[in-house]
């Protein structure tokens, strides 16, 4: 069968007339709906009859207005129901369908059928007997057949102008769709690939200074292990969650930056300020971890005299806003060069596709150090 007609004869995409307007595709299909739609669509012919007929120079009696109203009805609604009768002959005829369906049947055959049944029924309504010659007033049977087939080709034309724009317009959201989906799908693989890589050269630092300190200091070094296990815990309960909150990824941060501050010393000092409402607030998993650890690895860790690094969190304006600030060496000089590396890349692409333009992500460079403010909406948030 011709994609065309299948596409026609699809359960749900019954067209009417009337939404070749953009006002009248508002409503959804329905029975009612169509026969709303056709009684305008009557009430329209009849107002431009009446129109023609006073500018022609006739006078307009209410016995006139009545019989020009009773032929359009009659009319009207019985190609309406001829029109249903033959979609729903070709959905059940599927070889049947390309003859049913064909613009000569739809645009010009029905038509003639209608009028010719909607006439019959008119005459025969308004005389009180049965009508069946055509012949007794062809004038007025070719005049309304020509005017209803003209009707008739035109509205076909539009609907299938309006039909196409439809497909064409699901075809793009279904392409858009599955475009959204794919990078879904993308950053969802990177983020389960992020949630279970434990960077090995900070497991095996955090190793060997645990067995440097079994001897020396043992209670430090238990006291290590503990957070060692607690980051490896919360990473690993991480990766088997698909939704996480501002407490869950704080408590990631909190025993990384405790293991690093017993690994450094007094070369790293460190604070987590967030109170109990935006801790409960919904976030995406591991997006303030790379944050931190640029933080680390291009800020405190090459300076000699290390220093400290903050990470707030606070709700404003509707907005959840973190700030992830140290007071090391920085990214560069240029903030249009700061934190260009595949740590940062990875977490803007990863807002592009949860938030959309929603997320704001900038870089500041203070007297010394690097500030980094992530911004996200709270709406998103939840949803995410």
């Amino acid at each position: 069968m011709d994609p065309k007609i299948e596409a026609r004869l699809k359960p749900g995409t019954d067209y009417h007339p009337l939404q070749v307007i953009p006002f009248f595709r508002r409503c959804r299909p329905s029975v009612l709906r169509n026969l709303l739609f056709t009684a305008i669509l009557c009430a329209i012919v009849i107002a431009v009859i009446v129109l023609f007929s006073l500018g022609m120079g006739h006078r307009i009696t209410w016995k006139m207005l009545a019989e020009v109203a009773t032929f359009s009805l009659l009319i009207g609604y019985t190609q309406h129901y001829l029109y249903k009768i033959t979609i729903t002959l070709a959905r059940r005829r599927q070889r049947l369908a390309p003859l049913l369906m064909h613009p000569m049947m739809l645009g010009v055959a029905l038509p003639i059928a209608a009028i010719y049944v909607g006439y019959v029924l008119a005459v025969s309504l308004l005389t009180g007997t049965l009508w069946l010659n055509v012949s007794e007033n062809w004038r007025g049977f070719v005049f309304a057949s020509c005017v209803t087939i003209a009707i008739g080709w035109l509205l076909w034309e539009a609907i299938e102008a309006t039909r196409k724009k439809e497909v064409e317009r699901r075809e793009r959201a279904e392409l858009q769709a599955n475009v959204d989906r794919a990078e879904r799908e993308r950053t969802t693989a990177e983020l389960k690939a992020l949630r279970a890589q434990v960077e090995p050269h900070f497991l095996y630092n955090t190793l060997s200074n645990v067995v440097s300190l079994i001897e020396r200091e043992p209670a430090t070094a238990k006291y290590m292990t503990e957070r060692l296990i607690g980051y490896l815990r919360h990473t690993l309960d991480a990766s088997r969650r698909e939704h996480a909150t501002v407490g869950d990824e704080l408590a990631i941060i909190a025993d990384y930056l405790e293991i690093l501050r017993l690994r450094m010393g007094e070369r790293l000092w460190y604070e987590i300020a967030a109170d109990d409402a935006t801790r409960a607030l919904p976030l995406s998993p591991m997006l303030l971890q790379p944050l931190v650890e640029n933080a680390i690895k291009h800020g405190l860790e090459p300076k000699i005299e290390g220093g400290r690094i903050t990470v707030s969190a606070v709700v404003q304006d509707d907005r959840l806003n973190i700030v992830v600030e140290d007071t090391g060496l920085g990214f560069g000089v240029a903030t249009d060069t700061a934190g260009s590396g595949s740590g940062l890349a990875n977490v803007r692409g990863r807002l592009k596709a949860i938030y959309g333009d929603a997320a704001r992500l900038s870089i500041e460079q203070p007297e010394a150090g690097t500030r980094i403010r992530l911004s996200l909406p709270i709406a998103a948030s939840a949803a995410e």
